[in-house]
């Protein structure tokens, strides 16, 4: 099978800001290749440092006073055992001392909270890739969600191809695929289809799917339109010269003689292998076909022929 398809990034992310602010740094730009876990924007972090400063201090305060109170408590507890203060003060000891264990766990998750926050002005890499586009600059206010960069990453490619509804029972998970591509003419690409299409589409009655195609050298680049080949099966076909076949305004056409009578045809192209093309519709297989001079043939014209044998 033959046909054409496009090739698209492995994935896409569009990266985006948690907190509202001023983007304070910007260190990449199109084009630029990425890694996981790489500082790519920095977003106004001064007032949150001042926040996660605030929070440690609560933190500390509440720790002090957690330590007091579990002192008190464990002291009362002695003195009640020894029947030495009331059953009232022993409650309120434990009750201060409960008291000041919330405000302590209340603390740490307060300090979480702006760790977590002042962390986020650092916009990371989630992954390995390059900027496809970039929408911050450095002194500009975003707005909470605000796109900031968009990182596609092209390890492998995805490659996107419809396949006719008579070649749907042979695709199946892991069969080779071929690529070529007109920006890199005579270098071929090969992959393996992952992805099959739920139904077929009722329009151009074909399925569509999808293989991965490696690309370790960062020689193909998403939105590359594709020439795809695969060999599916084995089935009879009908082939005719290369030279047989007559392209008009789109249209692929063939002339069959009936005796020395000239009829134009239009026929579905499929497979084209060197000097050879198989029609896949609109010719049958004891039909003669002209195979030269189509530009000087009309339909309902009358020819001398010379029976021509395929080699």
């Amino acid at each position: 099978m033959q046909g054409q398809g496009a090739l698209f990034a492995k994935e896409s992310v569009q990266l985006s800001n948690t907190l509202p602010g001023y983007v304070s740094k910007v260190l990449v730009d199109f084009g630029d290749r990425v890694r996981v876990g790489q500082l790519l924007v920095e977003v106004e972090r001064e007032e949150l440092e001042l926040q996660v400063d605030a929070a440690d201090s609560a933190l500390k305060q509440a720790q002090a006073n957690y330590v007091r109170a579990k002192g008190e408590h464990e002291r009362v507890q002695q003195l009640f055992a020894e029947e030495l203060v009331p059953p009232q003060r022993r409650d309120t000891a434990e009750a201060e001392h409960k008291v000041a264990e919330a405000v302590v766990r209340s603390a740490e998750k307060a300090i979480a909270l702006a760790q977590k926050r002042l962390k986020d002005t650092h916009i990371v890499s989630p992954i390995n890739g390059f900027v496809q586009q970039r929408f911050a600059n450095p002194g500009e206010y975003v707005d909470k969600g605000s796109k900031l960069l968009e990182l596609v990453d092209v390890h492998p490619l995805k490659l996107r191809t419809p396949i006719s509804e008579r070649y749907v029972r042979f695709a199946k998970v892991g069969l080779p695929m071929r690529v070529e591509v007109d920006a890199l003419p005579g270098e071929t690409f090969t992959g393996k289809l992952t992805r099959i299409a739920a139904g077929v589409d009722h329009t151009s009655r074909s399925l569509l799917v999808e293989a991965e195609i490696p690309n370790t050298e960062d020689k193909l680049r998403p939105g590359y339109f594709a020439h795809v080949t695969a060999v599916m099966g084995e089935e009879a076909a009908l082939l005719i010269p290369r030279s047989g076949l007559y392209r008009y305004a789109g249209v692929d056409r063939i002339f069959v003689t009936n005796g020395n009578t000239i009829t134009s045809r239009e026929v579905k192209v499929g497979v084209a292998e060197g000097d050879l093309v198989e029609i896949a519709e609109g010719l049958t297989e004891h039909e003669r076909v002209a195979v030269s001079a189509l530009d000087r043939l009309a339909d309902g014209m009358t020819v001398q022929t010379q029976l021509v044998e395929a080699k």
